[in-house]
């Protein structure tokens, strides 16, 4: 498995930079299709023009919107998710980072997670258009919350990334290469240890081993962060 280190960019990114910035709120989703045994899990390429982990194979996701918060959804979220999100924000906030990761996994994969059901107005955001014009709201009921990673200070770009998990049970094709990520695919565990992937990437990989092998989904989740100059991988809530 490749790790790449900060490229030269992003060390001059970063020097620049008096402080460490403070992390924004972002989200995240692992869709696997097959059994929890021996998964696909969907995964893209970055461009190598990125200025923030450019070249790598990620998971789609990323940064919170506000219209995230607005944008009409069928299904609440469910019990587990729920409790754990609004440990660290209210209602509508926690909502908005599911909402995030489903609008960033029809941006990065063109595959649209939802119920069709009508949309009654409209928010402003390009992206959530789409989902109007196809009649389909977000499905919220059967995404999981499996971990919460935040990006160490190092880097010139930081967020406090929230990870989620589904098991897709519709159209594998469906999916595709977008202005965001190429190379757009499901892949084995295998296939997965051959490909070029950031630190914080593969230690999620592992933490989402550990969440499929449970029988029952734990009342918290792993949690990564720095406190102090000292990594810490805890579980959340405390």
């Amino acid at each position: 498995m490749k790790m790449p280190h900060l490229t030269q960019d992003e060390l001059h990114r970063r020097s620049a930079l008096k402080r460490a910035p403070r992390p924004r709120l972002a989200s995240t989703i692992v869709l696997y299709s097959g059994t929890r045994e021996n998964p696909k899990i969907l995964m893209g390429q970055r461009s190598a023009r990125n200025d923030f982990m450019p070249s790598v194979y990620v998971f789609p996701g990323g940064r919170v919107d506000r219209a995230d918060s607005y944008a009409p959804f069928a299904g609440d979220l469910n019990a587990r998710t729920e409790r754990i999100l609004e440990a660290a924000y209210k209602a509508r906030k926690a909502r908005a980072c599911v909402q995030a990761a489903i609008r960033e996994t029809w941006e990065e994969t063109g595959l649209m997670l939802g119920k069709n059901k009508p949309w009654s107005k409209n928010t402003g955001h390009k992206s959530w258009q789409a989902f109007k014009q196809s009649n389909i709201q977000p499905y919220l009921s059967s995404i999981e919350v499996f971990g919460r990673a935040v990006t160490p200070p190092h880097r010139h770009k930081r967020y406090d990334t929230w990870f989620f998990i589904q098991k897709f049970v519709g159209d594998t094709q469906l999916v595709g290469d977008s202005g965001e990520l190429s190379n757009v695919g499901w892949y084995d565990w295998q296939e997965i240890s051959t490909l070029k992937m950031q630190r914080a990437t593969t230690m999620m990989l592992a933490v989402l081993k550990d969440y499929l092998n449970y029988s029952t989904d734990p009342d918290t989740i792993f949690y990564s962060y720095m406190n102090r100059g000292t990594y810490v991988q805890g579980r959340f809530p405390a």
